[in-house]
């Protein structure tokens, strides 16, 4: 399945920390083609070199565009910066989809309407799409590298995989 033409997906940091950690930072071009982060996206990342396993990458990346933070952010105190810029850029550019993992972030997200999605939502659509071979492994690395996902998440996450595509 190619990925969706003209498709604005906006993503966080901890999608783009969690699918680099595991090795499948690259699900996020085949599903989506090219992916937007805000440029205080990008700052985080670069705060944190020792939690990317691929800085190469993840920092310079073809599909990955860097776009400047939006003018007019408010900052809401139990969000990020990061969080903020993607929610903002989100908003006013009428994106088709956010990739973000905060729950805080994903409340903010959904009353603005927003289509949303997090690390497991990819890895599910990945699964789906034919792209994660195994989606257990896949959420076992999740965990082995410090993601926390609960028991009944990856009961709900395996029941929606056809049970040929279930490894």
């Amino acid at each position: 399945m190619p990925p969706p033409l003209s498709m604005r997906v906006i993503v966080n940091t901890s999608p783009l920390i969690a699918l680099d950690r595991i090795g499948r930072l690259s699900l996020l071009a085949r599903l989506y083609g090219e992916v937007v982060r805000p440029q205080a996206v990008l700052d985080e990342l670069l705060a944190a070199p020792t939690r990317i396993r691929d800085a190469e990458t993840l920092v310079r990346a073809s599909w990955i565009a860097t776009e400047p933070d939006p003018s007019a952010m408010i900052l809401r105190k139990e969000l990020g910066a990061g969080e903020t810029a993607v929610l903002t850029l989100a908003w006013q550019t009428k994106a088709d989809l956010v990739i973000l993992d905060d729950l805080q972030a994903r409340l903010v997200a959904a009353g603005l309407g927003l289509k949303l999605t997090g690390t497991l939502g990819v890895l599910l659509a990945a699964a789906q799409a034919g792209y994660e071979p195994n989606l257990s492994q896949a959420l076992d690395d999740l965990q082995a590298a410090g993601f926390h996902v609960a028991d009944a998440l990856r009961r709900q996450i395996r029941d929606g995989v056809p049970s040929s595509e279930r490894m």
